[in-house]
């Protein structure tokens, strides 16, 4: 072969390798990189956008600010869009860690099926976990008409009118999940004591789109958030399921373990230190 052809036929070659690479590198789904570890909490990696997922103190805030400039600041970041940019961009990624898990558990589950393989078959049917308020429905519009002074109110308001709108985003996760045979359960802080509290919630999540869940828990017996949320997600993973993802607004939805990866959504507009 003359030193001319070799020379072609490996320039030839080579244009191969890199469109062969270059077009693996466009198809395969590439992490956000805003959204990374911010904690680890009992266990569990917990991923959103800033180290407090954008939580209080007063959201890009700059020079001095007092308490009556809160209001403003949070209504901006809400009306600019960036809100549901934010929600959106860690909705993504607990998506995108779900159906790595999926696909993993599907390779996995081949190969432990091949006789003499040493691969341990994947254990519990995949489930997500969603909190409700400001996770996967957004209580926003009875928040900004009190200025975000006295949430409670604002709160207990949103659950008795039954009509908040779903987190666009969580909606959109929710469906992914149920269209990949992914159970999935809502655990939410509400008072499940208090007569017509689930009914309400039933009625709004319906209402707002979600439809065909596998369980709604409550709060019944008014236990720390921390507590109540760990063991439920407990009591869920010893009836067969096993929690790839769950999704909260505040740390005391994801801590307590029992959850492979948590995703924090964004919630500048109330804090709950109930842990």
């Amino acid at each position: 072969m003359s030193r001319t052809l070799r020379y072609i036929l490996a320039a030839v070659a080579g244009a191969a390798i890199a469109t062969l690479v270059a077009t693996a590198l466009a198809t395969t789904p590439k992490p956000d990189p805003e959204v990374y570890e911010t904690s680890v909490l009992d266990g569990v990696p917990i991923e959103s956008i800033h180290p407090t997922g954008v939580g209080l103190p007063l959201v890009g805030a700059h020079g001095t600010v007092g308490a009556g400039d809160y209001a403003d600041s949070l209504k901006a970041y809400h009306d600019s869009g960036d809100y549901m940019a934010d929600l959106n961009k860690v909705d993504k990624a607990a998506k995108q860690f779900l159906k790595s898990k999926l696909q993993s558990r599907k390779h996995r589950s081949k190969k432990c099926k091949k006789a003499g393989s040493k691969t341990k078959c994947p254990k519990g049917k995949p489930a997500l976990v969603l909190d409700i308020d400001e996770t996967s429905l957004s209580n926003y519009s009875f928040l900004a008409a009190s200025d975000f002074k006295g949430a409670v109110g604002a709160l207990a308001g949103a659950l008795a009118a039954a009509d908040s709108p779903a987190v666009g985003p969580t909606l959109k996760l929710f469906n992914w999940a149920r269209d990949n045979k992914v159970a999935v359960f809502f655990i939410t802080g509400r008072p499940g004591a208090i007569p017509g509290v689930r009914d309400l919630t039933i009625e709004n999540l319906e209402g707002a789109g979600y439809e065909g869940w596998n369980e709604l828990y409550l709060n019944d017996d008014g236990e720390p958030t921390k507590e109540y949320k760990s063991s439920t997600r407990g009591e869920i993973e010893d009836a067969g399921f096993k929690i790839l993802v769950n999704v909260g607004d505040q740390e005391s939805d994801l801590s307590g373990g029992n959850a492979l990866r948590g995703f924090k959504l964004p919630n500048p507009y109330y804090f709950i230190g109930d842990e």
